[in-house]
């Protein structure tokens, strides 16, 4: 209701609502203005008038002990506007024309030409979670920034159902006019109520509404408008007036085809509807909308205007209820239900207008009925043999609503009343919404926007398809959760996978088989890490991984125990048809399991896959997180301990500790837990989010079977073919698979070396610019090295996305890119191609539709990219440094999230302003030509691209340079191990062209010896400007995409944007500037910018890495053993070309320098041997050095020094050198994210004869090879570094679950309670 302290409308908008009277006098004494309304009298009057009124001094009471309200003019008049409608019809149809821009979700129903039925999704819902945002902030006088406080918020969906005319579009326009705040310059969009005297229904589908007093905070609360349950098959009058200006407007096109239709959508076919009966608007309106409604509202208000039918009324709510609620399962919550009785007789029993006091007399009259009303007893005796109580009828309710509460709202004629029976209902529509968070927080299913869409997304989907299936919550939250990438993590995917095979196996077995794998990994990692410490100790330090995975596991993804045994009980033989009926009969006995997780348990009991609820009852199973904890750590720790005396064992014998733990986790662990399959398929998981080998790392790459490895796994289980390069010649999980997968050649970046980056902006056809700019860099080279070769990671936007997808995953070259560009946009930007609108909407149309057809562009993706090649797919270029490049293009989805897709892993976290696309598997994997697709879909060019888990994806206009770089400094710090203080090395930051004003600040640090140099041009100018800011040495990220302070956040990255001034800026899609943009780029750019970009790219092909310092006592010093290497193979010609530009081109001469900070320089040339080896042998020969230090922690500087006496640093400079001595780990892990939970008691270590028997090791090993590089040649092919002896490892946990369907009568499988027949 009203804000406390609000004002009262005035101005336009009081003399709006006046104007609603026939004068604004007092209509008794007629000489001063008005200011009250009274309700019997039915007359305006000022305050003088009224007291002199016979019946105001003496307080009479009218017919129906009514008494005269003294009504404020502006209430009365607020309240006249929803009641009533003063127009004529031409008004009329401009209202509902404007009412279908709050169109959610409905069916179109013009068949033709034998077409489907279609869903259509206009997406209202994505567009209230970030304009209502924006029109707040508008309206507040603050600067709207977006980002991540759009899709933060957490929406609470209000569905108003109820029979045709029962009012429920009134409802919800009295609501929204009573809470739109004064003083606004536009309204909040309002249902069109039905005109009295009409039989026709008013409204079509399903609208959705903001409120205005929760719009723009964190907890927003939408109104839905439904369709009437009982309209019949005549086409509602929105729908009418609709069709007929389509119709009228589409006859300017002299072709039907031709025209645009005035609504954006998006459609699914409705696969069931097959039958004549199913094809009906009633049947849509009674069977599908209450599905989708029910299962994503908080709140239901059914609205009816008869109270003295109020049994009909309640038997409405039980078969609405009935649909929906076996529809899903795992739904975390029931909806609070509201009857809203409408136009309630103004003479009624004034105790009535209270909520409580109404749903307690109307419960208790209606209570005897529970087993007199044939709906009533048929649907208590249901539930009775189900196992509820229903005594009453509110027992009944209860098991399809969470609550119910009436609430009476008056028939047009009281003001005041209605004032306050819709303050009422709002306040009982909050309690419902925050009962209904309080909930879904308890069981973690508590949704923000963003989160919500993808639900709804899925929804939409799986309703489409069939109505006979429940949607399942916890599977569709599985598909969107964030990426598995934790240690906690991966044993949750582990388990997850294992759950769902048939049959289904214990929880404890579960474990029970994940221990030595567990076991395994924490030994593995923590030698890597080299934790010290006893084995209880190190252990301890996992705890809190484990123990989420285990809360997590048993929460969300361990069902339900109970089970029955016996025949169908008759309550359910209802749904069976004739065959399983049959079926049914002649089995002895039939098992019902409950599906329903601990999370989605509360709601509604015992329910079976299939949605029927079959038994009440509370959650109950045999494992639970406090009961079996301490079970399953003793468990692991027994492993644990187990091999790490072995590694002992084996480090006492000689051998390398990690070498041992790296043999025993790939011969005894993962050859014994992923056993060759009969067919030869590949094991285990594939594709996943973590590194499947240790659980521990991000995925660095994907082997030819599927599986994606770490950078320690690969650097384990692989040989080495050169400095930075290796090749797995086996999976580490299919050691013993009958068949061998093909090799893998991989690079992995060192850790020494820095990271590149090139950040391309979107521009339309002013992209071209790029690839001109691009290819001057290139040239300078002599086009003889790649451009990819150059960048260790590639970001895009819009254009620059399609650029990037181009150039890492199709391995364009540049002439490549300039060719597809240019077709692309002689396909898309045609004028043949334009969108058609009719001359009597035409700006309304162009605000709402997209310029082009979008096919042409569907069509010019799928010749650019291969329908079947799919982000994760490696690059088609064979050489292993291109493959290696990262790719990541950001899009924008519908509810203004950002969204980013990549070509790697990496760990995800909420407090991140985009969303990695989530992904579960290769299937769930998106292809590069819809990624493509939806970053080319710029919204006033091309329709946005529908994702099938996200919805309507494409590149948001606001998306900023300063944003993109934001973005890819989080990536590079997210996946490369080992990154300098000061990152990165360069990061090259293209745009597509800008008008001439104050270009944006960039930064290059003084530390680079670069300085501020700004060239102008005559018809272009790029430029590179230098600043540099530091706050108290740290970089402090601020993710905002408006601010041109981002480039201020940085400390001494090398930051070089490119961005020429141009005198007329083209449009995204003025193909005929393309020659001329080509022409002023290669012709008036400075060649001395891109002469020093190039060189500062060269300079970072060559890195150092340290060896342990060596103290020289007499003078003092530090020496530091230095090696310098260069990032490029052998045995390739772009080494060769290096060697060639050393010593004969643009860099000859040029020497490598050192210096301490606050020191002199030492200068090494290059040479002339190694030069000779580079061009002759195609072998970059390693530099060795000393540095001397003065300061162990120094910070030391690298550079190219080339002839001239220009310095740029080398890949990974400046850095302090002892903290990359040799054998120190890259980068220390994150600790996993886990959410509050309750504290749990320590855990103590069992005593070593409380140890589980794990077997006996043997002493005598037999060494195959201490690693595989100096394994003898004849031992190569068995893959493994230390081979076990013949005695017995540890013995696996045997004993799955029994098959439900060989569960004898007499056995009890869970040791629950069970009843049968």
């Amino acid at each position: 209701m009203p804000r406390p302290g609000a004002v009262e409308p005035d101005g336009a908008e009081a003399d709006a609502l006046n104007e609603l009277q026939d004068t604004d006098l007092c209509e008794d004494c007629e000489e001063v203005l008005s200011d009250y309304f009274c309700n019997v009298c039915q007359c305006s009057l000022c305050g003088d008038c009224w007291d002199r009124q016979p019946a105001h001094r003496r307080k009479r009471l009218a017919p129906g002990q009514i008494p005269h309200e003294k009504t404020e003019l502006l209430l009365a008049n607020r309240i006249q506007t929803v009641f009533s409608f003063s127009g004529d019809e031409r008004t009329f149809e401009r209202l509902h024309r404007d009412d279908e821009i709050t169109a959610w979700f409905g069916l179109e129903r013009e068949m033709k030409d034998g077409r489907p039925f279609m869903f259509r999704d206009h997406g209202r819902f994505a567009e209230l979670a970030t304009s209502s945002h924006r029109s707040l902030f508008k309206q507040r006088g603050q600067p709207y920034n977006g980002g991540q406080d759009d899709t933060d918020c957490v929406p609470s969906l209000v569905s108003f159902v109820g029979q045709t005319g029962a009012g429920k579009s009134t409802l919800i326009k009295l609501l929204i006019q009573f809470n739109q705040w004064s003083g606004r310059d536009h309204g909040f969009p309002s249902p069109i109520p039905g005109i009295n005297g009409r039989d026709l229904p008013t409204s079509e589908d399903v609208h959705l509404y903001a409120d205005p007093l929760t719009v723009g905070s964190e907890y927003p609360i939408i109104y839905a408008d439904s369709e009437g349950l009982d309209g019949g098959e005549r086409e509602p009058l929105a729908a009418t007036l609709r069709k007929t200006r389509e119709r009228r407007e589409s006859e300017s096109f002299g072709s039907e085809s031709d025209y645009l239709p005035s609504r954006n959508y998006t459609e699914r076919e409705v696969v069931w509807m097959t039958s004549k009966t199913k094809r009906t608007r009633q049947f849509a309106a009674a069977q599908l909308y209450p599905r989708i409604l029910f299962a994503f509202s908080d709140v239901v208000v059914f609205v009816h205007r008869n109270p003295r039918a109020i049994e009909g009324v309640m038997e409405r709510l039980l078969d609405w209820g009935s649909v929906a609620i076996e529809t899903t399962y795992n739904q975390p919550i029931l909806p609070y239900a509201i009857l809203a009785l409408n136009a309630t007789e103004n003479d009624a029993d004034p105790r009535l207008w209270d909520v409580h006091t109404s749903t307690t007399l109307l419960l208790e009259s209606l209570a005897e009925t529970v087993d007199k009303n044939v709906v009533f007893s048929t649907y208590a005796e249901l539930w009775r043999k189900r196992g509820r109580k229903i005594k009453t009828l509110e027992d009944l309710m209860m098991c399809y609503y969470s609550s119910l509460r009436i609430v009476r709202l008056p028939t047009n004629g009281r003001p005041k009343l209605i004032e306050e029976q819709a303050q009422k209902l709002y306040l009982e529509i909050e309690r419902g919404c925050r009962l209904a968070r309080n909930l879904k927080a308890q069981t973690r299913m508590l949704l923000n926007a963003f989160e919500l869409q993808a639900y709804l997304n899925h929804a939409f989907d799986h309703f489409c398809f069939t109505i006979d299936a429940p949607f399942d919550f916890v599977q569709c939250s599985y598909l969107n959760s964030r990426l598995s990438t934790t240690f906690g993590e991966s044993i949750l995917s582990l388990a997850v996978e294992i759950a769902w095979k048939k049959p289904r196996p214990k929880a404890s077995t579960i474990f029970e088989k994940l221990g030595r794998l567990i076991a395994s990994s924490i030994m593995l990692d923590c030698i890597r890490s080299n934790l010290k410490g006893t084995p209880e100790r190190i252990f301890a330090q996992y705890i809190p991984q484990i123990d989420t995975a285990l809360k997590e596991f048993g929460d969300r993804h361990l069902p339900c125990e109970f089970y029955v045994l016996g025949t169908i009980p008759p309550h359910m033989q209802a749904h069976l048809n004739n065959m399983a009926f049959q079926q049914s009969m002649r089995a002895a006995a039939v098992i019902m399991r409950c599906a329903n997780v601990r999370s989605g348990h509360a709601a509604k009991g015992h329910q079976l896959s299939d949605g029927r609820v079959f038994a009440r009852g509370s959650y109950e199973s045999s494992f639970s997180f406090e009961k079996n904890r301490k079970q399953v750590l003793d468990n692991i720790y027994g492993w644990f301990h187990s091999f790490m005396d072995k590694t002992v064992q084996l480090s006492h014998q000689g051998y390398n500790r990690l070498d041992a733990a790296s043999a025993i986790h790939q011969d005894d662990v993962l050859s014994s837990h992923y056993p060759p399959n009969e067919n030869g398929d590949p094991v285990g998981l594939r594709h996943t989010t973590f590194c499947i080998c240790c659980l521990f790392g991000t995925p660095e790459a994907v082997l030819p079977c599927g599986h994606m490895l770490c950078r320690d796994c690969l650097q384990t289980y692989s040989k080495s073919k050169n400095k930075n390069l290796v090749e797995v010649l086996q999976c580490p999980l299919e050691s013993n698979h009958p068949t061998r997968s093909e090799p893998r050649t991989i690079y992995v970046r060192p850790d020494a070396a820095g990271v590149r980056v090139l950040s391309l902006n979107n521009g339309g056809i002013r992209s071209i610019i790029q690839v001109e700019i691009l290819k001057l860099i290139e040239a300078e080279l002599q086009g003889k090295i790649p451009i990819q070769y150059f960048f260790d990671m590639i970001i895009g936007e819009g254009t620059g996305g399609v650029l990037a997808l181009g150039l890492v995953s199709r391995g364009w070259s540049l002439k490549d890119c300039e060719k597809y560009l240019l077709t692309l946009f002689e396909k898309i930007f045609v004028p043949a191609n334009i969108q058609r609108f009719p001359t009597v909407s035409l700006l309304h149309m162009k605000s709402t539709h997209s310029k082009y057809r979008a096919r042409i562009l569907d069509d010019a993706m799928s010749f650019m990219f291969p329908a079947e090649q799919r982000i994760i797919d490696l690059s088609i270029t064979d050489h292993p440094v291109a493959q290696s490049t990262k790719v990541a293009v950001l899009a924008s989805s519908a509810t203004g999230r950002k969204v980013l897709f990549s070509n790697y892993r990496q760990r995800s976290s909420s407090k991140l302003p985009y969303t990695l696309y989530p992904v579960t598997n290769y299937a769930a994997e998106p292809r590069v030509r819809d990624i493509a697709r939806a970053s080319m879909a710029h919204p006033d060019l091309f329709k946005p691209f529908t994702d099938p888990r996200l919805g309507q994806l494409f590149f948001k206009k606001d998306m900023s340079e300063n944003f993109l770089i934001e973005v890819a400094q989080n990536e590079c710090q997210a996946i490369y191990s080992g990154l300098q203080r000061d990152f990165p090395d360069v990061f090259v930051s293209l745009g597509c062209g800008r008008t001439k004003r104050v270009p944006p600040a960039s930064i290059a640090s003084d530390d680079t010896r670069t300085t501020n140099d700004t060239r102008k041009t005559k018809d272009s100018r790029l430029t590179k400007l230098s600043k540099r800011t530091e706050k108290d040495g740290e970089s402090q990220s601020t993710y905002t995409e408006d601010s041109w302070d981002a480039y201020a956040q940085y400390p001494r990255p090398n930051f070089i944007s490119l961005n020429p001034t141009l005198d007329t800026l083209p449009e995204f899609d003025d193909i005929a500037s393309i020659p001329h943009l080509q022409q002023v780029i290669q012709e008036s750019t400075d060649p001395a910018v891109i002469t020093k970009l190039v060189a500062q790219l060269f300079a970072t092909l060559f890195y150092a890495e340290t060896d342990d310092p060596v103290e020289d006592s007499p003078a003092g010093e530090i020496l530091i053993p230095v090696r310098i290497y260069c990032r490029l193979l052998d045995s390739t010609p772009e080494i060769q070309h290096v060697g060639r530009l050393l010593k004969f081109g643009t860099f000859r001469n040029s020497e490598f320098a050192f210096w301490e900070e606050g020191y002199g320089s030492q200068q090494f040339p290059v040479a002339s041997q190694t030069l000779d080896a580079m061009i002759r042998e195609q072998r970059f020969t390693m530099f060795r050095l000393l540095i001397p230090l003065w300061q162990p922690d120094a910070v030391v500087h690298g550079v190219l020094r080339l002839e001239n006496g220009e310095e740029f640093p080398l890949s990974g400079f400046p850095r302090r050198l002892k903290s990359f001595g040799r054998g120190t780990k890259s980068a220390p892990r994150r600790d996993l994210e886990t959410p509050q939970t309750p504290k749990m008691p320590s855990w103590s270590a069992p005593k070593d004869q409380a140890l589980p028997l794990l077997g006996t090791w043997s002493s005598e090993l037999s060494l195959r090879s201490l690693t595989l590089n100096d394994a003898p040649r004849q031992m190569v092919s068995s893959h493994r570094g230390i081979a076990l002896s013949d005695q017995p490892g540890p013995a696996e946990f045997e004993g799955e679950a029994p098959p439900y369907e060989e569960v004898e009568e007499s056995e009890d499988v869970t040791a629950l309670p069970r009843y049968t027949r």
